[in-house]
C-alpha cells in the first residue's frame, strides 16, 4: 500500500550530504597528509643524500691532497689511498641515488643541477679509478690529479650547496602547502561538523515538537474515548498506555505491565478464561484470519463478578481483539483490546425478556382461567388468599421462640403446598412456580433449630410475592367475571364440578408424569352422586392433587426399571369416587408402581437423623409407614417440584383431621398402594 511517504534519502538529504562532505574531506585530508608525509620524508632523504655529496667532495679533495703530500714527503699512502677510494665510490652513489630520486620526482631544476655536477666530478672520477689502480703512483700524476680537483672543488661544493638548497625550498613549499590545505580541510570539516550538529538538534526539535504534538492528541483521544483502550503483548503483559475510560469502567486496578489474564481471572470463570488465553494465542497467529475467528470471542458479552470491597457493582463488558502488526508487518506485535459497558444494553434485554415473559405468562394465565370454570377458580383463589391471609396474621401474632416457630413454619408449609398443588392442577403455572421458590425458602428454615424472630421476614417477603401472583389470577378472573355479567353461584357444588376437578387431576398427572420422564395411564371412575359435600369437596380440591403427586413421583417407576420387573412400560393410576353404605364417600387413588418397602423406609428414618437405629427397629411395620405422614419426611432422594420436601402427605394428613375424614392404606412392595379417604357425613 503507497502512503507516499518521503524515502529515507530524500527524508534526510542534507543530512546525508553534510555526513558525506564530513567524510570525504575527512578522508582526503588524510589521505593527503600521509601522500605528503611520505613527501617529506623522501625530501628529507634527498636533502640529507645533497649533504652526503657536499660533504664527500670534501673528503675527496682532502684524502687527494693527502696523497699528494705522502707521496712526496715519501710517506706511506695505503690509507691516503684507500680514503680516496672510498670517498670515490661513496660519492657515485650517493650522485646515483639523487638522480634516481629526481627522476622519479621529475625536477628539472635538480636534474640540471645533477648533470652539472656530475660533467664536473667526471673526470675526477675517472682520475681517482686511475690512481686507485696503481700500487705506487707517480707523484706528478698525483700532482695533476690535486691540481684538477683544487679547480674543480669549488664548482663541485658549489652545486652540493645549490641542490642542497633546492630541495630544502621545495620540502619548506610543501610543508606550507599542507599546512594550508589542513587548515583548509580543518575549517571545512568543522563547517559540516557543525551544521550536522544543527541539523541533527533542529531535527530532534522538530521531533520532539511533533511527538509533543501526538501524545498530546494522542492523551486527548485517550481521556475522550468512551471505551477502555489498552495494549497486550503475546504474554498478555499490559502495555504502558491505555484511556482513561479504562480506570472506571476495569473493576480493580489493571496496571502497566500487569497479567490481563490473571487480573480477568479473578472475575470470570474459569473457563472463560481459558477460552480467553486460548483465543488471544490464536490472534497472535499470522496466518490466523481475524474475521473468521471474530465469532469464537469468548469475551464479547461476559458478566465481571462484583467487587464488594471496591464498592463496584457487577457489570457487562464486550471485549474486541485487534491486532497490530510490526513496521514489517512479520507478525502480530500486540493486540489492541477495546473494552466497552454493555450494562445498560444488557438490561434493556432483560427488562424486555421480561415484559415478554410477563405477556406470554399472563396470556397463559388467561389460557388457563379459561380452560376451567371461573367459579372454581374463584373458589381456588378465596381459599388460597385466606390461607395466607391466615399466614400473616399468625406471623403478626406469633409468640417469640424457635418451638413455635418451627411450628409456624410447617403450618405455613402445608398451606402453600396445598396452594400449589390446587393451582397446578388448574394449570396456573404461574402460581405453582411462586408457591415453589417459597417452598425453597420455607425448606431452609424448617432444617433450622435455632430460627429468630427477623428469620421470619423471609416468610413474609415469600407470602407478599405469591399473592401478589394470586393478585394477578384474581385480576382476570374479575375481568371474565364483569364480561359474563356477574359471578355465579360459588357455594354450590355439582356433580359437573366433581367431572371438572378429576379432569384437571387427570391433566395435572399426565403433566408431572411428563416432567418426571415417565408413562402413566391416567383412569377415572366418579359415581352418580346425590350431593357433594363442600367438606368432601374440599379433599378432591385440595387432597387429590398431593395424591396423584405422591403417586407419580414415589409409586411409578421409570420405564426401564417396569420392564425389569416383568410389568408394562407405562403406568395405571386409578381414580376412583364412590359412595358407600350409609352415604360414607370415598375417594382412592391407586398406583401399580413399586409400592411402599419398609425396609428402605427404615434405613431412611435413620439416615434423616429422626430415629435412633434402635427406635426404628423395635417399631412395627403399620407404625413406619405412618412415618410418611410427617412433615418433611420424604423418601426421595433430590428436591424437584414435584417430591422432595415431604409436605404433600404430611398436607393430606391435616387435611383429613380438618375435615373429619379417615385415611387408609394398603401397599405391597413392586406391586401396588392404595390411599382410600373415607368422609361421613356424620363426622
Amino acid at each position: 500500500m503507497n502512503l507516499n511517504r518521503p524515502s529515507f534519502f530524500g527524508k534526510y538529504r542534507a543530512l546525508l550530504l553534510a555526513i558525506g562532505v564530513f567524510f570525504v574531506v575527512t578522508v582526503s585530508v588524510f589521505s593527503f597528509n600521509y601522500v605528503l608525509s611520505v613527501r617529506l620524508v623522501i625530501d628529507g632523504a634527498r636533502v640529507k643524500n645533497a649533504g652526503v655529496i657536499r660533504g664527500l667532495t670534501q673528503q675527496h679533495a682532502k684524502a687527494m691532497l693527502s696523497l699528494a703530500h705522502e707521496l712526496a714527503a715519501g710517506d706511506p699512502i695505503q690509507t691516503s689511498q684507500a680514503q680516496l677510494s672510498e670517498s670515490s665510490l661513496a660519492l657515485e652513489a650517493a650522485l646515483a641515488r639523487s638522480l634516481a630520486s629526481a627522476k622519479m620526482a621529475n625536477v628539472t631544476a635538480e636534474l640540471e643541477l645533477l648533470a652539472k655536477f656530475e660533467k664536473f666530478w667526471r673526470p675526477l672520477a675517472d682520475i681517482s679509478k686511475s690512481i686507485d689502480r696503481q700500487e705506487h703512483p707517480e707523484l706528478i700524476d698525483v700532482q695533476a690529479a690535486l691540481i684538477k680537483s683544487n679547480a674543480n672543488n669549488v664548482r663541485l661544493m658549489q652545486l652540493a650547496e645549490d641542490l642542497t638548497q633546492l630541495i630544502e625550498t621545495a620540502a619548506a613549499e610543501r610543508t606550507r602547502n599542507l599546512g594550508t590545505i589542513q587548515t583548509v580541510a580543518i575549517g571545512l570539516a568543522l563547517a559540516s561538523f557543525l551544521f550536522i550538529v544543527f541539523y541533527t538538534l533542529r531535527s530532534l526539535r522538530r521531533s520532539d515538537r511533533v511527538a509533543e504534538l501526538a501524545r498530546a492528541e494522542t492523551e486527548q483521544i485517550m481521556t475522550t474515548v468512551r471505551e477502555g483502550l489498552f495494549l497486550i503483548d503475546r504474554n498478555g503483559t499490559v502495555g504502558s498506555q491505555h484511556s482513561k475510560h479504562l480506570e472506571k469502567l476495569f473493576p480493580g486496578a489493571l496496571p502497566a505491565g500487569a497479567d490481563f489474564l490473571q487480573v480477568l481471572g479473578s472475575l470470570v470463570a474459569a473457563e472463560t478464561l481459558k477460552s480467553a488465553r486460548e483465543y488471544i494465542g490464536l490472534l497472535f497467529n499470522k496466518r490466523v484470519k481475524v474475521a473468521l475467528v471474530k465469532s469464537l470471542n469468548p469475551l464479547h458479552r461476559v458478566e465481571i463478578v462484583a467487587d464488594e470491597q471496591l464498592g463496584k457493582p457487577a457489570v457487562h463488558l464486550s471485549f474486541d481483539f485487534h491486532p497490530v502488526f510490526g513496521e514489517r508487518e512479520d507478525g502480530v506485535a500486540a493486540v489492541l483490546v477495546s473494552a466497552v459497558d454493555i450494562s445498560q444494553q444488557v438490561a434493556l434485554e432483560q427488562e424486555l425478556e421480561l415484559a415478554e415473559e410477563r405477556s406470554r405468562t399472563g396470556m397463559g394465565l388467561l389460557a388457563s382461567v379459561l380452560e376451567n370454570d371461573p367459579a372454581v377458580v374463584a373458589a381456588f383463589l378465596a381459599g388460597a388468599e385466606a390461607g395466607l391471609g391466615e399466614i400473616n396474621e399468625e406471623l403478626r401474632l406469633i409468640k417469640p421462640g424457635p418451638g413455635n416457630y418451627n411450628l409456624l413454619i410447617n403450618r405455613i408449609f402445608r398451606i402453600v403446598h396445598t396452594s400449589k398443588g390446587e393451582a397446578a392442577a388448574l394449570g396456573l403455572n404461574t402460581v405453582t412456580q411462586q408457591a415453589h421458590r417459597f417452598e425453597d425458602v420455607l425448606s431452609s428454615l424448617r432444617k433450622r433449630l435455632d430460627l429468630r424472630g427477623e428469620d421470619l421476614i423471609a416468610v413474609a417477603t415469600g407470602t407478599g410475592e405469591l399473592l401478589g401472583e394470586l393478585s394477578r389470577v384474581r385480576g382476570i378472573v374479575d375481568r371474565l367475571g364483569s364480561y359474563a355479567g356477574g359471578k355465579g353461584d360459588e357455594s354450590a357444588v355439582r356433580e359437573e364440578d366433581v367431572h371438572h376437578t378429576l379432569q384437571r387431576i387427570q391433566r395435572l398427572t399426565l403433566a408431572v408424569a411428563a416432567d418426571l420422564g415417565k408413562k402413566v395411564r391416567v383412569e377415572t371412575s366418579l359415581a352418580p352422586l346425590d350431593t357433594l359435600p363442600a367438606a368432601f369437596h374440599r379433599l378432591l380440591r385440595e387432597g387429590l392433587p398431593q395424591l396423584v403427586r405422591n403417586a407419580v413421583a414415589h409409586g411409578i417407576e421409570p420405564g426401564h426399571e417396569r420392564l425389569q420387573s416383568g410389568k408394562k412400560a407405562e403406568g395405571s393410576i386409578r381414580i376412583e369416587v364412590r359412595q358407600g353404605e350409609a352415604g360414607i364417600l370415598e375417594l382412592e387413588v391407586a398406583d401399580d408402581g413399586r409400592g411402599i418397602d419398609a425396609g428402605a423406609l427404615r434405613r431412611k428414618l435413620v439416615e434423616s437423623g429422626r430415629y435412633q437405629e434402635h427406635e426404628v427397629a423395635a417399631m412395627a411395620v403399620r407404625d413406619v409407614i405412618a412415618t410418611i405422614f410427617q412433615p418433611g419426611m420424604s423418601t426421595s432422594d433430590h428436591v424437584d417440584e414435584h417430591a422432595g420436601r415431604g409436605v404433600g402427605l404430611d398436607v393430606l394428613h391435616a387435611l383429613v383431621k380438618e375435615t373429619g375424614a379417615r385415611i387408609k392404606l394398603v401397599s405391597t412392595p413392586l406391586s401396588f398402594t392404595r390411599f382410600i379417604l373415607q368422609w361421613s357425613p356424620a363426622s
